[in-house]
């Protein structure tokens, strides 16, 4: 084997690791019977966003951009600026399988990231939260694993899923709208300096390549937005 090939899959373990790592545990396998119920109540968050296959409907050649964004009031919580996240797809090992080359960041922030090989999860969502959690513990001087256990506990318990339309350059899709609020009474809330109203919401739509539409993380404050960070899938990104 290849050296290429064993620093690749070394990377899908890795990010398939810090995705397993917003999960408590695997779902549960559902039994055929309950197969109507799913179609009627909502899906759990972590399975739109962790579980599907969503580069199955992607293509050789394909290239996913993001448009990102991060907007502050406080100066000490670091610059406000725009930028852009590319993923470039190629053929993977499945029908359903991608290989990922990622671009993150123009040169001046460019962050290393990627490649991925075989994987069938967007691997925008695990970079995007893997970004803002060591941009966040840094500002905040706080232990990152910390504030991944509270998003991930939130995920499982207190997010708020429900069918959304999507709209995408002018287009309406249906999907899934997922909102959750991780540090809402948490005991540390003093110490977040207002980021505690932290709430992140994320945009799926099955239709759409990739299917993360957009993901928002906005803090509001008494005088306005404190923080807001967001991607959002542009598909006339270059």
């Amino acid at each position: 084997m290849s050296a290429r090939r064993i620093i690749g899959l070394c990377l899908v373990l890795t990010a398939a690791l810090f995705a397993a790592g917003f999960l408590v545990e695997p779902l549960p396998a559902r039994a055929a019977e309950a197969q109507a119920a799913t179609e009627i109540a909502p899906p759990e968050a972590a399975d739109i966003l962790f579980e599907r296959h969503q580069l199955a409907g992607t293509k050789l050649g394909d290239t996913l951009s993001y448009a990102y964004t991060r907007k502050v009031t406080d100066a000490e919580l670091g610059p406000s600026f725009d930028d852009r996240i590319r993923l470039m797809i190629e053929p993977g090992p499945g029908a359903d399988a991608r290989d990922v080359r990622v671009d993150f960041f123009s040169p001046e922030r460019h962050h290393a990231a990627g490649p991925f090989e075989g994987v069938t999860t967007n691997p925008v969502l695990m970079l995007f939260l893997e970004n803002h959690l060591v941009d966040l513990s840094g500002r905040l001087k706080g232990n990152p694993r910390y504030l991944k256990n509270a998003i991930r506990s939130a995920l499982r318990d207190r997010a708020r899923v429900e069918a959304a339309d999507i709209t995408v350059d002018g287009r309406t899709l249906k999907g899934w709208r997922i909102t959750v609020k991780p540090f809402e009474g948490d005991a540390n809330a003093a110490r977040m300096r207002g980021l505690e109203t932290l709430t992140y919401t994320f945009d799926v739509a099955p239709d759409l390549p990739g299917e993360i539409a957009r993901i928002e993380i906005a803090a509001e404050a008494p005088g306005g937005r404190l923080w807001e960070e967001t991607i959002a899938y542009d598909p006339k990104g270059s």
